[in-house]
């Protein structure tokens, strides 16, 4: 969400450029400059719909592309000819729903086309259908919120319209694409809009109170996680120990990059590539050994907690 980089495993569809935001509250107006369609609105809908997508932030770190959210980027490929979307990006700071697959970013660039494109889009999410169901479209999809040109939609606070994203920079500030983040029923493909049932809340993996990062998506909660503080390394502790609370519990497993990858690296004193290879793997295989831990060769949350307990001083 807070900063485009080319995602490792994003399937390229979707793009159109920047769009005037509308005032607070508001669809944006039908464009006169380029009559675009919208996407279509498929038949046998139910009469059942989703209620507003609930805010359910990125708990984990499993970048795979989701069912829901790369049909999304399809639809959008098929609907605006020549555009192209990711949906995710290797695990590291910020928070994103990118981290697990439940995120689509439509590139637009800047335009007259592309916003045309943006507005057309916008307006088919956000519009009221003819049965009176407000933001019918973003409702069927499970999309939780937009971010578009330095102000971001929640479908979950829709009384206070668009308001102010800050940020700095193009893409960081979403001028030169559209972000649509989705609940995990929206991204998992199960809400109404592809199968025709209106679906049930799904709130995703939890974390536990001594980890920062819940583990991988297993299937659907229908209950809310607890909430519990951040985890922070004790008072005086290194850079290195500071990053390595920070990132506690994250599910890392042969194949993954980014920071995460590299803070492991350092823990575990072998090359720093940023991805997590076969050296890193026969190193985490011999921690868990000594552990005596099942020898997984994957980060998971016993050899977070073991490898949080060398680092940490003992009390006496």
């Amino acid at each position: 969400m807070r900063t485009l980089v080319r995602p490792r495993l994003a399937v390229l569809l979707a793009a159109g450029v920047a769009l005037a935001v509308p005032a607070a509250g508001a669809v944006p107006a039908a464009s006169a400059a380029a009559k675009i369609v919208a996407p279509a609105v498929p038949k046998g809908l139910p009469g059942a719909i989703e209620q507003p997508a609930r805010y359910v932030p990125q708990h984990s770190c499993d970048p795979v592309v989701r069912s829901g959210a790369q049909k999304l980027g399809r639809l959008l490929a098929k609907t605006y000819p020549g555009t192209s979307a990711g949906e995710v990006r290797p695990c590291g700071d910020g928070g994103s729903e990118h981290f697990e697959g439940r995120a689509v970013d439509w590139m637009v660039g800047s335009g007259k086309a592309g916003k045309a494109r943006a507005d057309s889009l916008i307006r088919w999410l956000l519009a009221t259908d003819s049965a009176g169901n407000q933001y019918a479209m973003a409702r069927r999809l499970g999309v939780m919120y937009l971010i578009w040109d330095k102000k971001i939609y929640g479908l979950y606070r829709p009384q206070d319209g668009w308001r102010p994203y800050a940020c700095s920079g193009v893409t960081a500030c979403h001028q030169d694409h559209v972000h649509l983040s989705l609940s995990w029923e929206g991204a998992m493909g199960r809400t109404s809009y592809w199968s025709k049932r209106a679906a049930a809340p799904d709130y995703g993996p939890c974390r536990p109170a001594d980890l920062n990062w819940a583990g991988r998506y297993t299937g659907p909660r229908t209950t809310p996680c607890p909430s519990y503080p951040r985890v922070a390394a004790p008072a005086g502790a290194s850079a290195q120990t500071a990053r390595l609370f920070r990132y506690s519990g994250a599910y890392l497993l042969p194949g993954a990059t980014g920071p995460i990858v590299t803070t492991v690296q350092k823990a575990f004193k072998v090359r720093v590539s940023g991805s997590y290879d076969a050296t890193t793997r026969r190193a985490v295989t011999a921690f868990q050994k000594g552990k005596r831990l099942p020898q997984t060769g994957r980060m998971n949350r016993a050899t977070w907690r073991a490898l949080l307990a060398t680092v940490t001083p003992s009390k006496r």
